[in-house]
């Protein structure tokens, strides 16, 4: 039986948690009320939020998937006081050069599970401001509510894991006026768009008969998933002026699932010549070409093994949303890949390509992380890789 006095003690030690959190939450208020020369800034929800000057922001935190990434490209980590759990995990610290380049990161104190964190934990960092993306008005206003620390929303696009630039730079552009680093925001948005001009004058005199249709599988949504996962909107190709298959499905402007047995469709009617496995889903896409899902026979896709190699595996770009560094790189390889003559003066060795892309986004080349932990990286996908391969 428990203890009067002990359940008494508790409830007190309770109590007293609740009075500091409590104090806290309060003189956060009086504090942002009463900052010398604060501002008030229009966030990507249109909601108006008042903030410190600059100078009197030290400590951020970035919640919600991209949130930390942003923070990243702004090379503001140094002032990120915590982490949600997702970038702790050892199990999900793969996927996203940003956590690569700043490994310290990882070692940051919680504040909290992915999507969103905790507000107690986050009170408990005490930062200057709280940015996040992916987040509703309401939870944003309750969220700020909770803690008494500003909370700026940001954005990538409309909708989960589809990138949209215009949203993306406004986000820059919002952090380079909130943290000071306007020229930073100018820099890497000059940057993306030198690289997509690039890529649009490389190949875009290609005519469309010199081009290979091509179905993109293993899209990471949410999660890992299997050949079915596309996008019709996938950017690397979009960059290429490729033949995006997944473009043929009426009304798709992102993310799709397609039934399999599509994809031998598309073959008859001669719109489908590669298939890429995105390196998130590569384990998912390897049982589908091994699986009797559309009556082919085990391993025998006819997509994939007509004329070989027709598979070809890409890094993952999605994981806890888009690193758009990595959107760079694969459209990068694919040109080399697919138009070797308009790519030929470029050094793609060591993935010099891939780590200069990666070090003006995250500080440091990390293509050999990619490399380590995707299957080897860029690469021609065998018949016999898809027959041998084993679930882990």
């Amino acid at each position: 039986m428990v203890s009067k006095k002990i359940l008494g003690s508790g409830i007190a030690v309770a109590a007293v948690i609740s009075l500091i959190v409590g104090i806290a939450i309060y003189n956060n208020y009086i504090n942002l009320g009463e900052e010398s020369g604060a501002r008030t800034i229009t966030d990507a929800l249109g909601r108006e939020v008042k903030i410190p000057e600059a100078e009197d922001i030290d400590k951020i935190v970035g919640i919600n998937p991209g949130g930390l990434r942003l923070l990243v490209y702004m090379e503001a980590e140094d002032m990120v006081c915590g982490v949600e759990d997702i970038e702790k995990l050892s199990q999900f610290q793969v996927g996203r050069p940003y956590l690569y380049a700043n490994p310290d990161l990882k070692d940051l104190p919680s504040i909290g599970p992915q999507f969103g964190g905790d507000a107690e934990l986050i009170l408990g960092q005490e930062p200057d401001v709280i940015f996040m993306t992916y987040g509703t008005t309401e939870e944003a206003d309750t969220l700020q509510e909770q803690t008494g620390i500003p909370v700026v929303a940001l954005g990538y696009g409309e909708s989960f894991g589809d990138l949209q630039l215009d949203a993306f730079y406004d986000s820059l552009d919002l952090l380079g006026e909130i943290l000071d680093k306007e020229d930073r925001a100018d820099e890497l948005q000059d940057y993306v768009d030198g690289l997509i001009t690039d890529l649009n004058t490389r190949t875009k005199d290609i005519g469309s008969g010199d081009k290979e249709w091509i179905y993109v599988g293993g899209i990471g949504h949410q999660g890992a998933h299997g050949i079915a996962s596309t996008d019709c909107q996938y950017e690397p190709l979009k960059y290429l002026n490729g033949k995006n298959t997944a473009s043929l499905i009426e009304g798709c402007d992102g993310h799709a699932f397609i039934d399999i047995e599509q994809l031998f469709q598309w073959e008859d009617d001669n719109n489908l010549d590669y298939v890429i496995v995105d390196g998130g889903g590569y384990g998912l896409c390897m049982e589908d070409l091994q699986n009797d899902t559309a009556g082919a026979g085990a391993g025998d896709l006819d997509c994939i093994k007509a004329v070989p190699p027709q598979a070809i595996m890409t890094l993952p770009y999605n994981y806890y949303t888009t690193n758009l560094g990595t959107v760079l790189a694969d459209a990068y390889y694919l040109g080399k890949r697919f138009h070797p003559s308009q790519f030929s003066d470029l050094d793609y060795t060591n993935g010099k390509v891939y780590d200069d892309i990666y070090k003006k986004f995250v500080g440091e080349g990390v293509y050999s992380n990619m490399v380590s932990d995707f299957y080897g990286g860029f690469h021609n996908i065998t018949h016999s890789e898809i027959d041998d391969y084993t679930a882990p």
